[in-house]
């Protein structure tokens, strides 16, 4: 079992695109929107869509370090 804790989206095409993040903060629960130099809070609906380019994946039973 996985817990899902980022998403990297890509919209445009090959040629030209644009890239935004979703992250979680593990402290809080909640999902993040990055896009450029805006964070905003989205709900955890918002993180399933067509733009998802890379998922980011943690193992619920291993060790898990935090970066402070």
């Amino acid at each position: 079992m996985y817990n899902l804790y980022g998403v990297v989206n890509h919209s445009g095409n090959v040629n030209f695109g644009h890239y935004t993040a979703y992250c979680k903060n593990w402290k809080t629960d909640k999902w993040y929107n990055f896009n450029d130099s805006s964070v905003s809070e989205i709900s955890e609906s918002e993180v399933v869509s067509n733009s998802a380019y890379l998922l980011f994946y943690e193992r619920k039973d291993a060790d898990v370090y935090h970066v402070y």
